[in-house]
C-alpha cells in the first residue's frame, strides 16, 4: 500500500506532465539494471527511489497483469505510480508543515495501530509455541494413512484447540498481573464519553468514548453489547502491554504506518475543509447543470440508403403505409440495420449523430423523420419508443457533487504545491547518462 487515498481522487489529480516523456524515460530506467536505491525524484528533502517505485508497483492491483503488458504499457503504469508517489510526498510535507503529526486524531490512530501490531505479534509468537507431539503425529498417520486432507484437518483442529486453551490461560494471567477492573455499574449507552469503564496497571484506561460514538444515536446498543466491546478492547490493550513488557518491538512497522497514514489523513481533512459548507456544494450543482442532466433515450428504427433519390422514393413508400422495418431488411446499405430489419436498439440523447437526433426528437412515435445526409448514406429514422430525460435533484446526487468539488479543488491545490515546493526529476539525467 503506497498511500491511503481515495482512488477517484488519485485518478483525477495526477500531475499535468507530458505522458510521452514519462514513458520514454521510464523505459530507459527499466531497460538498464540501475541500482535499486537510485533516486528518481526529489521533493524538497524527501526522495522517491527505484525501490519505492518497485514496492508501490508490487502493491498495485495491476501487478498481477504486469508481465503480460508490453513495454509501453509497463512504462505507462510505472509512470502513473511514480506520479502518485510524488503526490504523496507533497502531501507529507504539507501535513508536517501544518503540524498534523501532533493532531490528537492522528496520535490516537497511530497508538491504535501500535497496540494492534503488538497484539498480533504476541499472538503469532504464542501460536508458534504449540508443537504436535511425535506420538500424536504417529497416531494420525496410522488413523488417516494416505488421506492428507484429513491429516491436515486434524492438525489444524489440534493447534486451534491448544491455542485457544493457551490464550485463555494467558488472559487470566494478564488480568491478575495487571489488575484489570471493569466498572460494570458505569456501563450505559447514555453514559458520558469520559466515563472510565475499565482500568488496569500500566496506564491502561478505557472510557465510554473509546467504545461508542457519542455523536450518534446509541439507543439500540444493549449493556451486554457494550460490555462485549469493552472486553474486546481490554484484551487487546492488556496483551499489547504484555507484548511490550516482553520486549516485542514493532516500531519499524509503526513508523511505516505513520509515513503512509499522515498524507492520507491530511487529504481527508482537506476534503472536509473544502466541502463542510453545503452551500458550496449547492452552488457547484447550480453552476454545472450538465452533471445533473438525464438524457432522453430512444428506441430507434432506421434505414440507410445510398443516394437521395432512392431515399425520397423509400420515404414515399413508408408514408403510404409500407413498413420501414421491412424495407430496411431489403434495401438498407447498413449491414447491422439490414440484418436487424432496421431495429437499432436504444440510443441516448447526445450520444449519436446530432443531425439524426434533430430530425427525430420532435417526432411522434412510429412516424418517419426527414431524410438526413450522413457519412454512411441517406438516413430515414423513426422512434419505436422513448424514455424522457430530466434532471437529477441535488439531494439524490449530493455525494457525487461533493466528489466533483473535491476533484476540482484538488487539481488546483496540486498545481499550487508544484509551484511551492522544489521538485527535481532525475529521469532525464538517467537517460542522458545511459546514452554516453
Amino acid at each position: 500500500m503506497i498511500m491511503i487515498m481515495n482512488k477517484s481522487i488519485v485518478k483525477n489529480t495526477v500531475y499535468k506532465l507530458t505522458c510521452s516523456i514519462f514513458i520514454f524515460c521510464l523505459l530507459s530506467v527499466q531497460a538498464n539494471a540501475m541500482a535499486q536505491q537510485q533516486v528518481l525524484v526529489t521533493v524538497e528533502d524527501l526522495q522517491v527511489t527505484e525501490t519505492d517505485l518497485e514496492m508501490a508497483l508490487r502493491s498495485s492491483p495491476f501487478y498481477t497483469q504486469f508481465n503480460t503488458m508490453n513495454e509501453k504499457q509497463q512504462a505507462s503504469l510505472r509512470g502513473d505510480i511514480l506520479k502518485r508517489l510524488v503526490i504523496s510526498r507533497l502531501f507529507s510535507i504539507e501535513a508536517k508543515n501544518s503540524g498534523l503529526e501532533n493532531d490528537l486524531e492522528f496520535k490516537k490512530e497511530v497508538n491504535d495501530f501500535h497496540n494492534g501490531m503488538l497484539y498480533r505479534e504476541y499472538m503469532n509468537r504464542l501460536r508458534s509455541q504449540i508443537k504436535v507431539a511425535d506420538e500424536i503425529r504417529k497416531q494420525w498417520k496410522t488413523e488417516y494413512k494416505d488421506n492428507h486432507d484429513a491429516y491436515d484437518a486434524a492438525k489444524s483442529t489440534y493447534i486451534s484447540t491448544q491455542y485457544r486453551t493457551l490464550y485463555e490461560k494467558k488472559l487470566k494471567l494478564f488480568r491478575d498481573k495487571y489488575h484489570v477492573i471493569v466498572f460494570d455499574d458505569r456501563v450505559s449507552n447514555k453514559a458520558d464519553k469520559d466515563t472510565i469503564v475499565l482500568e488496569a496497571d500500566g496506564g491502561i484506561k478505557i472510557s465510554m468514548g473509546d467504545i461508542i460514538d457519542p455523536s450518534k444515536n446509541n439507543d439500540d446498543l444493549t449493556k451486554d453489547q457494550i460490555l462485549e466491546k469493552i472486553y474486546q478492547k481490554g484484551e487487546l490493550l492488556v496483551v499489547a502491554k504484555a507484548a511490550q513488557d516482553d520486549g516485542i518491538d514493532v516500531s519499524d512497522r509503526v513508523e511505516m504506518y505513520k509515513k503512509e497514514r499522515l498524507p492520507g489523513l491530511f487529504i481527508e481533512k482537506k476534503q472536509q475543509q473544502w466541502t463542510k459548507d453545503e452551500e458550496v456544494l449547492k452552488k457547484y450543482y447550480r453552476e454545472h447543470p450538465e452533471i445533473s442532466f438525464i438524457p432522453q433515450r430512444w428506441h430507434l428504427g432506421m434505414i440507410v440508403l445510398k443516394n437521395k433519390a432512392e431515399a425520397k422514393y423509400i420515404l414515399e413508400r413508408i408514408k403510404k403505409g409500407e413498413s420501414l422495418f421491412k424495407l430496411a431488411g431489403e434495401y438498407s446499405i447498413d449491414p447491422y440495420g439490414r440484418e436487424h430489419n432496421g431495429d437499432m436498439g436504444w440510443v441516448r440523447e447526445k450520444s449519436g449523430n446530432p443531425e439524426i437526433e434533430n430530425a427525430i426528437k420532435d417526432l411522434e412515435n412510429g412516424k418517419p423523420g426527414r431524410i438526413v445526409k450522413t457519412n454512411k448514406g441517406y438516413v430515414i429514422a423513426t422512434i419505436i419508443d422513448r424514455r424522457p430525460g430530466g434532471k437529477r435533484r441535488y439531494v439524490s446526487m449530493k455525494d457525487k457533487v461533493r466528489q466533483f468539488v473535491i476533484n476540482e479543488k484538488m487539481h488546483a491545490y496540486l498545481q499550487k504545491l508544484e509551484k511551492k515546493y522544489n521538485i527535481t526529476w532525475n529521469l532525464i539525467n538517467t537517460l542522458d547518462n545511459n546514452k554516453s
